[in-house]
């Protein structure tokens, strides 16, 4: 029996290591509306600027608005420290890593005098060198699903909703 102990030891922490790196579920397209959209009891206006207010406050710049269609795009820039930066030049001879980019897009949706449709997308994009020989670039962009993520931004959507009222009454 000891003699097979190593081998089912190192097969148990293999298959052990391949789990644990399974990607997450794939959400259904009706799945992620859930996540990424909210219903608020307010007029379009009022949740159109109550989102631009709490965007700005988090850190957001924004890129772009149209308050005809609903659209409003933002970013905030995550870049790597300019230590860490010289540090990877230095190491490996290029920035594999220059930091990620949040990309934020909502709609605003108007369903009737009194009740508005939000829905938010945000992605996370990291940007880098691929090679010495190559420029800076995306290298990779991955959708954000994180329920928390979302709730979070509502909440203080709705609270900021909630302020807006409160000083128009």
């Amino acid at each position: 029996m000891k003699k097979y102990s190593c081998p089912l030891f190192v097969l148990t922490i293999g298959l052990l290591s391949f789990s644990a790196c399974t990607a997450a579920p794939k959400l259904s397209p009706m799945q992620a509306r859930q996540i990424t959209t909210k219903m608020f009891e307010s007029g379009y206006e009022n949740i159109y600027r109550a989102t631009l207010t709490v965007l700005q406050d988090q850190g957001y710049v924004i890129k772009n608005t149209d308050m005809a269609s609903g659209l409003i795009l933002a970013s905030v820039d995550r870049k790597k420290s300019g230590g860490s930066q010289f540090f990877q030049a230095l190491m490996v001879g290029y920035v594999p890593n220059k930091g990620t980019e949040i990309e934020l897009s909502c709609v605003v949706n108007k369903l009737n005098e009194t009740s508005t449709e939000l829905r938010i997308n945000i992605q996370e994009v990291k940007y880098g060198q691929s090679s010495v020989f190559s420029g800076s670039g995306k290298q990779d962009t991955k959708q954000i699903y994180d329920p928390k993520v979302y709730e979070n931004l509502f909440n203080d959507i709705q609270l900021e909703v909630k302020r807006r009222e409160a000083i128009n009454k």
